[in-house]
């Protein structure tokens, strides 16, 4: 009874973080016992402290930290962290997802002290793995009794954690050194590259631009001018990494991750920016050429391959930091699973954005080669009507794709500008795309005409950032509006403008069931949907509507105030 009052008494203090500079707590050593057989844990001990109470609001919170120490001679940790959640212990094994208040990582190593917050709502910003609160952050284990408040065994990151030492009157400092970082992920305006040109302009078509590492003032400038997203390399993760951007890299016996340090990183995304290409891959693929016949071929093949490398090991899988991790640097991950989710697909073909979404990646970033005269040309050719069409009609008709591809999934789209791209329409293109909620404005950096040359990225990111100060959005995270329209068409078919010419199916030359003179009842079949849906476009554009292009997959299609389904029948 009299330790119970001890563990009671040394718990339940009240503080505010500008208040006393410390109050008792309760602290445990923990060693590492490995959930992977016949192998070394990657870190021997785990100190874990409960903290003060503290109310924000009318919500109950408490403060905790844990400490990762290599070996158990260590007194320096890999890192510190320092939490404070709303509501239940910490460690206890519930189906309730945790809320973090704040979120403060120490890493000796390289002297960071980081209070992660999201910009937007002014509370903590964790990191993007998948199941972050069960992998990574200590859980009760089932059975496990207590000392001092402690359990006697936790899980943590794929091991298991036995408590050696428990003190119930350990001293609780407040942190006074920390830097906050406010992190946008609601926008992420980047390159996928860790380099740029050297000439500061456009070379004529068909030569190729010297590129150049970006150096630490190259970075200043473009966090300054409002990039948030980069792709390092070993000399280029030191002017991100405690910055309020976010950044990608991978890991190699040459460049290893500290583990599980870098882990903790809330700005630090994984080793996958993006899946490249899906659907060019497929139509390129000497397996496909001669044997797919049907639309609805297609529609599922694009979803298993998109399914099959998201979900796998290799490059462009959302599993390939695990793998690398365990298979290049020797790590034991024991029974924990590594999965950065949160990564779009690369794409050209805008067109398959609802079958990539239904494969699993978590959205869709469009390659923007953007020329008026070629949407011109393929609305003509399909409508039938001659009609002058505006630059932001055009830009709404590729969005709308786009946005209703991923709206059915909850996920997310966005727009990447290439050197092909009009440049009179580049800078509706990227404001455009933010007030129709895209989530990505990258850019793509080399491969000779496909360069947009860095002084214009930065040019195209000014206007944006002074764009989206003076037109806030609500979050894309939120529940979506109700939007004016949807044009649903049948499952398997694509709407696509891009190529054509006097051959109508030019650009469906790998869907055999067409035939070439459009005059087979499958061709008839799919020139209704493509005639019907881009009049109900013009429609669209004639009342004034905000309106998607989706698919009908049979879910029960909601969010509109108008609903146009498109058949391909008589």
């Amino acid at each position: 009874m009299r330790e119970i009052m001890i563990a009671f008494l040394s718990t339940i203090v009240f503080c505010v973080v500008t208040g006393a500079s410390y109050s008792e707590a309760v602290s445990g050593r923990y060693r590492v016992l490995p959930g992977g057989p016949e192998e070394a844990p990657p870190f021997d001990v785990v100190s874990v402290t409960l903290g003060p109470s503290e109310s924000i609001g009318n919500k109950a919170c408490r403060w905790w930290q844990i400490e990762v120490f290599k070996t158990e001679a260590d007194t320096t940790p890999l890192f510190k962290l320092r939490a404070l959640t709303v509501g239940r212990d910490p460690f206890d094994r519930s189906n309730k997802a945790m809320v973090f208040k704040r979120y403060i990582l120490k890493i000796p190593a390289t002297n960071d002290n980081l209070e992660y917050r999201n910009v937007h709502t002014h509370e903590a910003m964790l990191p993007f793995w998948k199941d972050f609160d069960r992998y990574f952050i200590p859980l009760r284990s089932l059975g496990s009794r207590e000392q001092f408040g402690l359990p006697n065994t936790l899980e943590y990151l794929g091991h298991t954690l036995t408590l050696v030492k428990a003190e119930p009157s350990a001293e609780w400092k407040q942190w006074t050194d920390v830097k906050v970082l406010d992190l946008d992920p609601e926008l992420l305006i980047g390159t996928g590259r860790s380099f740029k040109d050297k000439e500061g302009h456009r070379l004529p078509p068909g030569q190729d631009y010297t590129y150049v590492p970006i150096t630490g003032d190259d970075y200043r400038l473009m966090i300054k001018t409002g990039f948030n997203l980069f792709t390092v390399g070993p000399d280029q993760e030191q002017y991100v990494r405690s910055e309020p951007v976010f950044y990608l890299r991978g890991t190699s016996n040459s460049w290893p991750l500290s583990f599980p340090a870098d882990l903790y990183r809330s700005n630090y995304l994984g080793a996958v920016m993006f899946m490249d290409e899906p659907t060019m891959r497929l139509t390129g693929d000497k397996h496909i050429h001669n044997t797919l016949r049907y639309f609805s071929d297609f529609a599922s093949v694009i979803r298993q391959r998109v399914h099959t490398r998201y979900y796998g090991t290799e490059h462009y899988g959302a599993y390939l930091l695990e793998h690398r991790l365990k298979a290049e640097n020797k790590i034991n991950l024991g029974d924990m699973r590594l999965m950065q989710h949160d990564y779009p697909s690369w794409e050209t073909a805008l067109e398959t954005t609802f079958y990539q979404m239904a494969g699993g990646c978590n959205g869709l970033v469009h390659e923007g080669r953007y020329q008026l005269s070629e949407f011109q040309d393929g609305m003509d050719r399909w409508t039938g009507v001659k009609r002058t069409y505006t630059a932001e009609e055009y830009l709404r008709y590729e969005y709308a794709l786009l946005r209703g591809g991923t709206r059915p999934f909850g996920k997310f789209w966005g727009t990447s500008i290439y050197g092909q791209a009009d440049p009179a329409l580049s800078p509706l293109a990227v404001t455009l795309a933010y007030d129709m909620d895209a989530r990505y404005i990258w850019f793509w950096t080399s491969d000779h005409d496909h360069h947009l040359p860095w002084n214009e990225q930065l040019q195209l990111v000014k206007v944006l950032k002074s764009h989206a100060k003076t037109h806030p959005r609500p979050s894309i995270f939120g529940d979506q509006p109700t939007r004016d329209a949807v044009i649903v068409i049948p499952y398997g078919y694509f709407l696509s403008l891009q190529h054509g010419g006097s051959n109508i199916h030019a650009n469906l030359w790998w869907v055999r069931e067409l035939d070439t003179e459009g005059r087979n009842e499958s061709s008839r079949r799919y020139r209704r949907v493509m005639e019907r849906a881009h009049k109900a476009v013009i429609e669209c554009y004639e009342r004034g509507e905000d309106f998607d292009i989706t698919v009908d997959d049979g879910r029960k299609i909601v969010g509109y105030k108008r609903v146009i389904r498109i058949s391909d029948s008589e």
